[in-house]
């Protein structure tokens, strides 16, 4: 049996500015004390690092430096052998510099387990695409001109609604699972918290880890189950999503636009149909 726990989309910033994180790394201290306590493996789903806010657009390794340097212990946790990461659109430079993966496949107790950040299936990036380096560069410069509010509903609601609106991650793993070649397929990137089953498999992401709502999923293969949590340090945890293979049903405890844990109001959960 295993239990693997997966997050990402921190947005850790280089100057506290440009960090959407705050700078709460002993938030993360404690998260991985939790997680590395409960879990066997733990895998950063991308978009850990915000390296496309530097002086020029794309993914800089100066910036990925001076992050590093900001929550550098939190960093050497993550080197750890348990962890493994994976690289997304805002961190794209960790594949050159820290060797992070695009993907990761496993099977374990004869479950076949997909993780990908998933931006390669956003219609307005893809793997490719750099637009949007310089529309990131942008939003950044409006943080640094003191236009945060601006900022925020850039990569706040507008963004959210184009995620929901267009679905594109979750029709990519609609796809997939029926190619019958996954039974789990994990994502990050939309932000947007979803469980989606789809025939004998499921897609799930946990949405973006934020300092109050510091979600992830939880995957245990012996029992056949796949939660998406938050953690409220210093040991309390919130179930939101619950699916379990075989189950006629799931259970959710989280209505969209509610008041989350930390009494924000979180990003709409979506648990859809196929």
């Amino acid at each position: 049996m295993m239990r693997i726990a997966t997050f990402g989309d921190l947005h850790l910033g280089h100057t506290p500015v440009l960090d959407k994180f705050l700078g709460e790394e002993d938030r993360l201290l404690r998260l991985d004390d939790h997680l590395s306590r409960t879990h066997d493996r733990i895998i950063l789903m991308g978009d850990i690092y915000q390296t496309d806010y530097g002086s020029y657009p794309g993914s800089r390794s100066d910036v990925l430096e001076a992050i590093l340097k900001r929550y550098s212990r939190i960093v050497g946790r993550w080197r750890a052998t348990h962890h493994y990461s994976l690289f997304g659109n805002h961190d794209l430079i960790t594949q050159k510099l820290l060797g992070n993966l695009k993907q990761i496949r496993l099977i374990k107790d004869h479950w076949r387990i997909w993780l990908t950040h998933g931006h390669q299936f956003d219609p307005f990036i893809g793997d490719e695409g750099r637009l949007p380096f310089f529309v990131t560069w942008m939003i950044g410069g409006l943080r640094r001109l003191g236009f945060s509010r601006l900022a925020d509903f850039l990569e706040g609601p507008f963004y959210d609604w184009g995620q929901r609106f267009f679905k594109a991650l979750e029709l990519a793993a609609i796809k997939a699972l029926h190619h019958g070649k996954n039974d789990v397929i994990v994502m990050g990137h939309s932000h947007q918290m979803a469980c989606l089953p789809i025939g004998r498999g499921v897609y799930v992401n946990s949405g973006a880890c934020v300092p109050d709502s510091l979600r992830y999923v939880s995957i245990d293969t012996a029992r056949r189950v796949v939660e998406v949590r938050s953690f409220t340090p210093p040991n309390g945890t919130q179930l939101f999503l619950r699916w379990q293979e075989g189950s006629p049903s799931f259970v959710r405890n989280f209505i969209p636009g509610s008041t989350g844990p930390q009494g924000r109001k979180e990003a709409s959960a979506l648990l859809l149909s196929p």
